[in-house]
């Protein structure tokens, strides 16, 4: 009687055998000529490692845990693959293994097939720090004295795995979980391995490059007034690309215990140049691990990594949020997300410009892979949805990580291991095609000017799109460093404007300190808020190319008087400045309706008034003592009689609109002044059109 295991053999033999052709050529080749940095090499304590004479000879002293050494080798692990490895034992203890890793993401999550020299083999995995044997130690034949060479071949066809053992299959069953994308070469306990190459046979797949991306653009350190001898990590711009936070690790300028992370910043210089780095301070950083997951555009509001409690002591994992007030940075208080868990050991997270959508890289039961991007929505009570995964198109088998969705809301940059790139870890980007945040653009490499042949994360651009900014090694003493790098049409967002101001009083032009929000008219809905600063009322807010928006401030004891922009022909970045200003609700006060929008001599309201007109409608359901005055005027241009019927007839349709919204006919009167009463001189177009307008004055409260 044949059994399962045999049976299992026999399929994975013929199976093997009738796909092997689908495997050709090798995507990766090591002979151990010379090193290119891409092995562990040197002398220590518990051991040493050399490559001399087309051989990598590793001899382990120690006789606890295990060596797992990691090489630079991409492996689509969602296709076919063979993973070759010949490797002999020189000496030492004879009845533990050596062989190779694959799918790993570090000594504690890995997957490996292990020789010993007394002739037996094992599979495991480890995942999460523990160890489970998928297939426990097993003799083969052909077992051999020290100094003879195994070939060790994991192998994959479509969901099934063989191992093969100088050419010969041993074993077949399923794949394995894949916990990352890193290949190597494990040993256990006391003993000195030589290896002699290390082949991956595998149909390789194109890089998949960005139109127009930078090429030979070089990469510049921001120096060493930035970067220190440890890792500089996760910087993040704000919108107007004047100042840049970062993380540091371990340094001695930081609070606390300095091997964890502290948030600080460096502000450009008139020359061009970053200045000196400088500690962010408390409540920011605090004895625990301190990171910057967001800032608004209006510099006004952070997103932090981890909680703090009370009194901005470390209280634990999670994300929270802080507000620039007149005394500094407030207390983080925690961020609530809808069934939130991680099951991987580390995230990372970034919130829109608009402050609604929170992208989360993490592991959650859902995912494809390791980490996955998910994305999470800002609810009316300020907490965040259950996070929904972005799909397969944008994340894979390996770890998606450091997203960061730039300043026009649409195109997304992030790190990944699971495509095949110029390095470990690649920076891609996509382009969000609809509303659902669900559905992407192919993801496309962003180039070898960006992306080194070792790991690029953390990439960063300010609004103007000009230069990004990312975290990578560097190559002289193997610190995580930031630079930056000029970008070219192709890789950079969608234009946007970038518009600044302050909140003011309209009666005494004094700051106020409130909520800024903007909406898409001709959508209807809100798509961001944001913060004036405390002291001097100054705001600023993106709005994206493509679409008409109306921005207003509002505070409480006052009518938010909004403004508009309309983007829809925008092909480059901009800057604006504009005030806002805030009417108080009192009598006898005039308040212009600015996003009321008719077709040119009509009088039918077009449906982006709609957002302006409720509102009014809301206020006044608010307020049942007040009564109003509409008033319609325009320009000079036309005669006398023409301007007074055009007037009355479009103060009439917004009389009209309020009735349908429930205003009572006896709150309202509407009057058609017609040219009579100009706001400023009719000579020029600019004069002309705000002389086009249609007010309500406050009659009686």
């Amino acid at each position: 009687m044949i059994s399962l295991l045999q049976l299992t053999l026999v399929i994975f033999v013929l199976f093997s055998t009738l796909v092997r052709s689908q495997v050709v050529g090798e995507s990766y080749r090591d002979d151990f000529n010379d090193n290119k940095g891409r092995w562990k090499t040197g002398t220590w304590s518990n051991g040493s490692a050399i490559i001399a004479n087309g051989i990598y000879t590793v001899d382990r002293l120690a006789q606890s845990n295990e060596w797992f050494i990691e090489t630079n080798c991409f492996v689509d692990y969602d296709a076919d693959y063979d993973i070759e490895l010949r490797t002999r034992q020189i000496s030492g203890v004879t009845n533990h293994g050596f062989g190779i890793a694959w799918g790993a993401s570090d000594p504690q999550n890995t997957n490996g097939l292990i020789v010993s020299s007394d002739g037996h083999y094992k599979v495991y995995q480890w995942k999460g720090a523990r160890q489970t044997d998928i297939i426990p130690w097993t003799p083969f034949e052909g077992s051999a004295p020290l100094g003879t060479w195994f070939d060790l071949t994991v192998r994959k066809r479509g969901s099934g795995m063989s191992l093969l053992i100088n050419g010969t299959t041993i074993v077949g069953f399923e794949g394995l979980t894949i916990s990352g994308g890193d290949v190597g070469i494990v040993l256990n306990n006391r003993m000195k391995v030589e290896f002699d190459y290390l082949v991956v046979r595998q149909v390789a797949k194109d890089i998949v490059l960005a139109e127009d991306h930078p090429i030979d653009v070089p990469r510049e350190s921001l120096g060493p007034d930035v970067n220190c001898q440890g890792g500089d990590l996760s910087p993040v711009i704000t919108a107007d690309g004047k100042r840049l936070y970062f993380g540091r690790y371990p340094f001695g300028g930081n609070l606390g215990d300095t091997t964890t992370e502290d948030i600080w910043y460096t502000d450009l210089q008139s020359n061009g140049k970053w200045g000196p780095a400088k500690n962010v301070g408390r409540p920011l950083n605090n004895e625990g691990a301190n990171f910057l997951i967001s800032i608004s555009p209006d510099e006004n509001s952070v997103l932090l990594g981890n909680t703090y409690d009370a009194y901005g002591r470390p209280r634990g994992a999670g994300v929270s949020s802080s507000v620039r007030t007149s005394e500094g940075w407030s207390v983080p208080r925690e961020v609530g997300i809808q069934n939130y868990y991680n099951r991987h050991r580390f995230s990372e997270s970034c919130l829109d410009p608009s402050g609604m959508i929170l992208m989360l890289a993490i592991q959650r039961d859902d995912s494809y892979g390791q980490k996955d991007l998910y994305f999470s929505r800002r609810l009316p009570n300020g907490t965040f949805s259950t996070p929904t995964n972005l799909g397969r198109g944008v994340n894979t088998w390996g770890s998606e990580m450091s997203p960061f969705i730039a300043a026009d809301g649409t195109t997304l940059y992030f790190a990944s291991d699971g495509r095949r790139g110029y390095g470990g870890v690649d920076i891609w980007m996509t382009r969000r095609l609809d509303d659902t945040w669900t559905n992407w653009s192919e993801p496309k490499n962003l180039g070898p000017s960006i992306n080194s042949p070792e790991w690029d994360a953390y990439y960063t651009v300010p609004a103007r799109g000009d230069y990004a900014y990312l975290c990578g090694l560097n190559a002289e003493n193997g610190s995580a460093d930031l630079y930056r790098i000029k970008l070219t049409k192709g890789v950079r967002p969608n234009p946007v404007v970038l518009i600044s101001g302050r909140v003011l009083d309209a009666s005494t032009k004094k700051p106020i300190a409130t909520n800024v929000s903007y909406e898409s008219l001709t959508k209807g809905k809100s798509v961001g808020i944001a913060r004036s600063e405390p002291t001097n009322g100054a705001y600023k807010i993106v709005l994206p190319a493509g679409d008409l928006y109306g921005f207003r401030a509002e505070a409480p004891g006052y009518y938010p008087v909004s403004d508009q922009l309309d983007t829809r022909q925008l092909t480059e970045y901009a800057e604006l400045t504009r005030d806002l200003f805030l009417v108080p609700i009192r009598k006898n006060e005039t308040i212009v309706l600015n996003n009321l929008f008719f077709d040119f001599g009509k009088t039918d309201l077009r449906q982006e008034s709609f957002a302006e007109l409720d509102r009014l409608a809301q206020f006044l359901a608010e307020s049942p003592t007040i009564t109003i005055e509409l008033s319609g005027h325009t320009d000079n241009v036309g005669t006398d009689a023409a301007n007074k019927t055009l007037s009355q007839e479009r103060v009439n349709a917004v009389k009209s609109y309020l009735l349908s919204r429930g205003v009572a006919d006896e709150r309202m009167k509407a009057i058609g002044y017609g040219k009579t009463k100009p706001l400023a001189s009719n000579a020029a177009e600019e004069g002309r059109q705000r002389n086009r307008r249609v007010e309500f004055k406050i009659v009686s409260m």
